[in-house]
């Protein structure tokens, strides 16, 4: 009628797919912590524990490496897996549903590669009349491996929990630049693509600050160093940085001072 406002109700779905507004988005949060062997990776995953709505946790191991975990957060539930298909089983579990986990940690990224690798060049050695070496993949098995670890990625960014992947370190040089780039230790494209799937993703280091060792925590990306945080909530570079501040910072909880000169 003349005059009278009225209500245009707007559709929720879109071709068939659900429409959500920005602020109803799961509160879920997905995060790649990299960096050198013995900085700090797993045991700042599995700080996880400390934050009451992250817990429970279940890290998925397999490096071999939770040691760390036992002296600092000896409540997290480990899984230690040494296949791929023990890999598939641990993921068609957790997508089922029929669990209670608010995090799961895959420690780490650089050996699920190195896994699905021996997988495929088992299955191609397997079903193929050609002489291959199991060692020596080519290119056609390179391809596989990197499409198969893309939908990997995806498949656990995806799950309604949060996701925190570590990553080995390696230095990665341009050639159009000749710069050296810290990216994760994987493979191929995915050291670069890998940053576009995930929310956070933080490069871990140790320095000498006034005097002592410390851990930092670099989220944002810089000639040499591959990173990034979509919440726009964390500092440049944290000191000692645990999930709970983490947690804090991007829920606008706490605010923490960056290492100007780190």
């Amino acid at each position: 009628m003349p005059g009278t406002s009225v209500e245009v109700l707007r559709p929720r779905q879109l071709g068939g797919l659900k429409i959500i507004k920005a602020k109803e988005r799961p509160p879920h949060m997905n995060i790649l912590i990299y960096g050198e062997s013995g900085v700090g990776k797993t045991r700042l995953a599995g700080s996880a524990d400390s934050v009451p709505r992250m817990r429970r946790v279940l890290v998925v191991d397999l490096e071999g490496g939770t040691l760390t975990l036992e002296q600092n957060n000896p409540d997290v539930d480990i899984i230690r897996v040494k296949t791929w298909a023990e890999m598939q089983a641990v993921y068609d579990a957790l997508y089922a549903g029929d669990h209670d986990y608010e995090t799961v940690i895959i420690d780490s990224l650089s050996e699920v590669q190195k896994f699905n690798m021996y997988d495929v060049m088992k299955n191609r050695v397997d079903t193929s009349s050609a002489n291959i070496d199991i060692d020596a993949p080519d290119m056609r098995a390179w391809g596989i491996n990197l499409e198969q670890m893309r939908k990997f990625v995806r498949a656990f960014r995806d799950l309604p929990v949060n996701t925190i992947f570590t990553a080995l370190m390696k230095d990665d040089k341009d050639k159009k630049t000749g710069l050296s780039i810290k990216k994760p230790n994987l493979s191929g494209k995915l050291a670069s693509e890998v940053a576009a799937f995930l929310d956070i993703v933080v490069y871990m280091y140790m320095k000498e600050v006034d005097g002592e060792q410390t851990r930092l925590l670099l989220s944002a990306a810089t000639d040499d160093v591959v990173a990034k945080d979509r919440t726009g909530k964390l500092p440049v570079v944290m000191l000692n940085p645990t999930m709970e501040t983490i947690i804090d910072l991007i829920e606008g909880k706490a605010k923490v001072e960056e290492a100007a000169e780190a």
